[in-house]
């Protein structure tokens, strides 16, 4: 018995051993809207069992957790996995990270907020509510049924506005994306030959965001798992256009003719995929090895489902890009997901890991097959919806938007460093490597404080983990387990700053004398903010 273990794949010890005792305990330990998932490692064959809980778990907790599980697992594993106890939960109008929930981390700037004169998958979409609510979100594939053709977008960035008695106008670019360039009155877009408006939302998922179905994915069958519940957050768009799809790319200096997206695949585990977002743009991802286990309350239908996901890609040297403009952050709801080795669709995006603190983060998307099952059960239809498979060679290649001025405001802003990359440039704390640390006191701004080696830790810390079975199980930072080394933050001792640390009220009104003699305030005494500005439509951006 024991050689037939550790003779075992991860996936049949996790599907058959781990994840049944995990389900069953974590509730009663660390309570209901948590996800439970794992990812690779950064070490050859190892894993990270990530556990994400809407309270923060105590030590004790982590380290019977972990204990129960080694129990699980055959001893050729025990020095591959780890822990990773984060606090968050899945929300379909997502964030990025930051270090609570009313300090969101930053989010790129949009990368494709532009018009086009034909619109394809990746670019803005969006409408007004009657109350004025602007909602944004982004376009997914065009899909032939019963002779007709609509766009497959998400349900729950209209959920909302979709509630009035008269059809819901769907617009490219939205409307809150056109604003700037409105405002600036860039002749482009006050153009009376352009039409905003692509179709009528005319089919949904459902009435609310609570809708599931059992996934026939190949991946069930092949482990011998009762198939599961995966979210089901889809809704049509009626089109006069049929063209085959083509993700949103822009022109290069040695840009060559692209391939329409014709077809759909089943998922293949680990494999690598890209996709392009009103937000994120194009970017590439990998999907997980194995779909994680949501709770009831955390994907907010009431019922625990098996969610694929797709995570950063090879070789994972990058976590705060991702995080703040991979697949998946805000704005890039309803884009599609696509192997990128068959260049066919496998399925469409819905939410993220809202996240602030340490912890992974994750792109859920629901597979294609089981999305187009839904669509034949809920409209009544014979067969599964189609992807248009003619495109003509001119419309293959990448083209500019519709206003230049704009993309090229847009390229520029995006060519700018992050605010966290200055902070860190300032204060000297580099994400070195091995061999290539300067931890000096010369590499230390003269702009920095005491104040600033306590920020540096809460805002660019690594994720807390749990270390491998071969050790203690407790708490540790990841870089403990990486085979590099980590640039360290400076002290106290070593920074040193010209400036006061410290800037009092009564300095900035510090009174002097004039010319004759009398005190004067250097500046004048501020005036009482009031509440008497107007307030300003909501924007919603999914």
């Amino acid at each position: 018995m024991s050689r037939l273990l550790e003779s075992a794949s991860f996936p049949v010890l996790w599907e058959h051993g781990i994840l049944p005792f995990l389900v069953e305990f974590i509730p009663k330990w660390c309570g209901h809207g948590h996800v439970i998932s794992t990812m690779r490692g950064r070490k050859p064959n190892s894993r990270r069992i990530c556990i994400m809980t809407k309270q923060n778990v105590s030590r004790a907790r982590r380290m019977v957790i972990a204990s129960h599980v080694r129990d699980l697992l055959p001893n050729n594993h025990h020095s591959l996995v780890t822990f990773v106890f984060s606090v968050g939960e899945v929300n379909r109008l997502v964030w990025s990270r930051g270090l609570s929930k009313d300090m969101a981390d930053e989010v790129c700037l949009p990368r494709n907020p532009f018009c086009y004169t034909i619109p394809c998958m990746g670019d803005s979409i969006g409408t007004i509510s009657g109350d004025g609510d602007e909602v944004t979100a982004t376009l997914g594939p065009c899909m032939t049924i019963n002779g007709g053709n609509f766009w497959l977008v998400n349900f729950h960035p209209f959920v909302e506005v979709s509630k009035g008695t008269q059809p819901l106008p769907i617009e490219h670019p939205s409307p809150a994306d056109r604003t700037r360039c409105l405002s600036e009155s860039h002749e482009a877009l006050n153009s009376s030959n352009l039409n905003f408006f692509i179709g009528d939302l005319t089919a949904t998922s459902g009435f609310d965001l609570k809708t599931t179905r059992v996934s026939h994915d190949p991946y069930w069958e092949e482990f011998d798992v009762e198939p599961p519940l995966v979210v089901t957050d889809w809704a049509l768009v009626s089109t006069k256009y049929q063209q085959a799809n083509m993700l949103r790319r822009f022109p290069t200096t040695n840009q060559k003719q692209e391939t329409p997206i014709t077809s759909m695949s089943s998922i293949i585990p680990g494999a690598a995929v890209y996709s392009a977002g009103r937000t994120s743009g194009f970017q590439r991802g990998q999907v997980c090895d194995i779909p994680a286990y949501v709770d009831g309350v955390g994907n907010g239908t009431g019922k625990a489902s098996r969610e694929w996901y797709v995570e950063e890609p090879h070789p994972y040297d990058d976590e705060e890009a991702w995080i703040r403009g991979g697949i998946g952050v805000e704005g890039d709801s309803g884009a599609a997901i696509v192997d990128s080795e068959t260049n066919t669709m496998i399925g469409q995006l819905w939410g993220r890991n809202k996240y602030y603190g340490p912890g992974p983060r994750h792109t859920f998307f629901t597979p294609i097959y089981d999305i187009l099952d839904d669509i034949r059960e809920r409209c009544g239809e014979e067969r599964r919806p189609q992807m248009p498979i003619y495109r003509d060679e001119a419309e293959c290649w990448p083209v500019y938007p519709v206003c230049i001025q704009c993309f090229n405001l847009r390229e520029y802003l995006e060519s700018r460093r992050s605010s966290r990359e200055s902070l860190m440039s300032m204060i000297g704390a580099n994400d070195a490597r091995a061999g290539d640390i300067d931890n000096e006191v010369t590499s230390v701004s003269e702009l920095a404080t005491p104040r600033d080696a306590s920020n540096l830790v809460r805002h660019v810390g690594l994720e807390a983990t749990s270390p491998s079975f071969s050790g203690m199980v407790s708490p540790a930072p990841i870089h403990a387990f990486d085979p590099v080394s980590q640039a360290l933050s400076p002290s106290h001792s070593e920074l040193r700053s010209p400036y006061a640390h410290f800037l009092k009220d009564d300095d900035l009104y510090k009174r002097c004398p004039d010319s004759n003699g009398n005190t004067t305030n250097i500046l004048p005494t501020p005036m009482a903010r009031t509440d008497s500005q107007p307030p300003s439509k909501k924007r919603k951006v999914v």
